[in-house]
């Protein structure tokens, strides 16, 4: 790896996943899973942080179920959540956060919209937990 190697990757909007799938790209040596979830565009590391699974290159996009106050269930936003091959731990696909375990996290990636391209980058993506707009 190169100082002068990319830090981003520029994808335009027709070559991104349609919800419910995942892209994998690579940007230097980093193996990033690109997802969609309604009109939002999510970038997660490739690697499950429980075991180090592929989570985004064979994870598959999942829906939440929900249990309401008065104990009945309730799907939530759908494929918000992407599942681990290995273990089947879930983590959201906005923030990377497991729902079972506040301090399992996957690492994401800043996503911003440029123009009609989507550009992913290996810089953080700051405190913020919602998409790229």
């Amino acid at each position: 790896m190169t100082a002068d190697e990319p830090r981003e990757i520029r994808l335009a909007e027709d070559d991104l996943p349609e919800p419910g799938q995942i892209s994998v790209v690579q940007i230097r040596h980093h193996r990033v899973g690109i997802m969609r979830v309604a009109d939002d565009i999510h970038a997660l590391a490739d690697r499950c942080p429980h075991r180090g699974a592929p989570l985004c290159s064979a994870g598959e996009i999942v829906t939440e179920i929900e249990r309401l106050a008065d104990g009945t269930l309730q799907l939530g936003q759908e494929g918000a959540l992407i599942r681990c091959p290995w273990h089947k731990w879930d983590f959201e696909t906005a923030t990377g956060r497991c729902p079972a375990d506040a301090h399992m996290r996957v690492r994401r990636y800043a996503v911003r919209r440029e123009g009609g391209d989507i550009i992913v980058s290996l810089d953080s993506p700051g405190k913020v937990d919602g998409p790229a707009q």
